[in-house]
C-alpha cells in the first residue's frame, strides 16, 4: 500500500514535468505544484490520527510516509525559490525576503518540517516524538505562507485554510477532552 501511496503523491510532479515545456511561466507553475503538493500532503498527514479518533479506522502506519512526502514537496518548493528563481544568489534571496515577508513564514515552516524529517527515524523518533507536535505550528505557518503568497485568494486557498482549521480544531478538542477526563 505504501508504494501506491508514494506513486499517487508523485503523480502531480509527473504532470508538472509534462506541462513544463508549454508553461507560460515555468517557475511559477513549479511553485504552484510543489507548494500545493506540500500543503496538501501536510494536511493529509494529520488525517490518520483524526480517522482513528473519530471513525476508529487505523491509518497511522501511513502518517510518516505522508509526512515525509510533504517534506519532499516542501524541499522542492524551497529549491525552486533558491535554485531556479534566485539562481543561488543569496543577496537576491535576502532582498526578496525583505520585500515579501511571507517567505520568512514559509522558511520557518520548512525548518520545522526539516527537523521533523531528520528525527523521523525510529531511534530518534523514540527520543524526540514529543517535538513532532510542532507539525501543528508548521501547518499554521504553511497555511499563512500559502494564503499570504497569493495576490488574490480564491476558493482553493479558503478551502485549504478551512480544512486546516478543522483539523487543528479537532486536535484542540481532542486534547481538551483528554485533559478534562484526567482531572
Amino acid at each position: 500500500m505504501k508504494p501506491l501511496l508514494v506513486l499517487l503523491a508523485l503523480l502531480p510532479l509527473g504532470l508538472a514535468y509534462y506541462k513544463l515545456e508549454s508553461a507560460i511561466d515555468p517557475i511559477k507553475m513549479l511553485y504552484n505544484y510543489t507548494g500545493i503538493g506540500a500543503i496538501t500532503l501536510l494536511l493529509l498527514s494529520l488525517l490518520p490520527s483524526t480517522c482513528k479518533r473519530i471513525c476508529g479506522v487505523n491509518f497511522l502506519r501511513y502518517r510518516k510516509t505522508i509526512g515525509l512526502l510533504s517534506f519532499a514537496y516542501a524541499l522542492l518548493h524551497v529549491s525552486v525559490f533558491v535554485v531556479l528563481d534566485s539562481e543561488l544568489d543569496f543577496v537576491t534571496i535576502f532582498e526578496k525576503s525583505l520585500k515579501k515577508p511571507f517567505i520568512y513564514i514559509g522558511l520557518i515552516a520548512f525548518v520545522i518540517l526539516l527537523l521533523m524529517a531528520l528525527t523521523s527515524f525510529k531511534k530518534l523518533f523514540a527520543k524526540l516524538s514529543k517535538y513532532h507536535k510542532a507539525v501543528y505550528i508548521a501547518l499554521a505557518l504553511a497555511l499563512l505562507h500559502s494564503f499570504w503568497a497569493q495576490k488574490v485568494a480564491g476558493v482553493f486557498e479558503y478551502s485549504v485554510i478551512a480544512v486546516g482549521v478543522v483539523l487543528l480544531g479537532e486536535r484542540v478538542w481532542a486534547w481538551k477532552a483528554l485533559h478534562v477526563k484526567t482531572f
